[in-house]
């Protein structure tokens, strides 16, 4: 028993190491690991695959997904990852909950779900262009943003097309050509094609500018540098901008909550000192041109009416919806 466990131990912190899931080799193997489970040691995240509980709970959804896909690949060489799995797979910053759904696959022979732990959907296509990453087929960039354009709603896959162009790795120009040789409608990817814009910093900056457009709100600038008169060395970006008629420029800051708890990026400040940086820097963007300001953040983007309240409460001009 000791010397299984011990064993199980190393296939654990193996897998681990390694960014996958553990599959059993043999049926001792399978038994040892099943009792983990069962006692809660290990989760079972995918039929047949096993990976350590605790560690398992460490990871955001995005990573799961990554996890179980190094893993299948194995035992299904065949597969080609698509849609919002393929978009994990190739880095783009993208907002978790596209991974609700589970995996996702390339079929030339038909579109069905199958219900595992994670469930698994195959998205159609009679001809399936494949690239190769560490040994993990995937579909091809252009192919990943036409299937999350078609299969997500216009915030999410905004996020996922402007992190795709940042990439310099696939264009607007390729995601078109290929629409043109599908018999799908394209209309979600044409809006999408239409309003991306690599210059978005993150998912959530770019999940709030879809909730904008579809809201019907005057489309943002972004990343608008505001200069100090007095001194051209101090200047600061800011997320969304709009300059009116009459000449007046309204920011709006989108404030994700890794800008007051990760230490990465608060500089290991604290949450007083990162707000108290953040009421001088609004000091003095109404100094510097600003004529007024709004701060947003991800609550504002599951409660929509409140990021709408904000936004015309800053005076940002709105018309109809441009689209349904």
């Amino acid at each position: 028993m000791g010397k299984n466990n011990r064993h199980v131990d190393i296939l654990l912190r193996q897998a681990q190491q390694q960014w996958r899931c553990v599959i059993a080799n043999d049926q001792t193997e399978r038994m040892a690991l099943i009792r983990r489970a069962q006692q809660g040691k290990v989760a079972r995240p995918y039929r047949g695959l096993y990976v350590d509980a605790a560690y398992w709970q460490t990871l955001n959804p995005s990573q799961r997904i990554i996890h179980l896909a190094r893993t299948l690949c194995e035992t299904h060489p065949t597969w080609v990852f698509a849609g919002p799995t393929a978009a994990a797979l190739y880095g783009y910053d993208h907002p978790w909950s596209i991974h609700r759904a589970g995996l996702y696959i390339a079929d030339s022979v038909n579109a069905t779900g199958r219900r595992n732990a994670t469930p698994l959907n195959r998205i159609y296509m009679p001809d399936i262009p494949v690239n190769v990453i560490n040994g993990i087929r995937l579909t091809s960039p252009a192919r990943t943003l036409l299937d999350c354009g078609l299969i997500l709603p216009f915030g999410m896959g905004l996020a996922i097309f402007d992190a795709a162009l940042a990439t310099h790795t696939v264009s607007k120009k390729d995601v078109l050509d290929l629409c043109d040789h599908i018999a799908r409608d394209c209309t979600p990817v044409m809006r999408l094609l239409r309003y991306a814009d690599p210059k978005s910093e993150n998912s959530g900056e770019s999940t709030m500018r879809g909730l904008i457009v579809e809201d019907g709100f005057m489309v943002p600038d972004l990343q608008r540098v505001f200069t100090n008169p007095q001194n051209s060395q101090e200047s600061y970006r800011v997320d969304f901008s709009w300059t009116l008629g009459d000449g007046r420029i309204l920011v709006a800051e989108y404030d994700g909550m890794a800008k007051y708890t990760d230490p990465s990026m608060t500089g290991r400040q604290s949450v007083k000192s990162v707000v108290n940086r953040q009421v001088q820097r609004e000091r003095n963007l109404l100094a510097w041109g600003a004529s007024a300001i709004t701060r947003l953040d991800y609550d504002d983007i599951i409660n929509r009416q409140s990021a709408v309240d904000k936004l015309v409460r800053l005076g940002v001009p709105r018309g109809a919806p441009p689209f349904v």
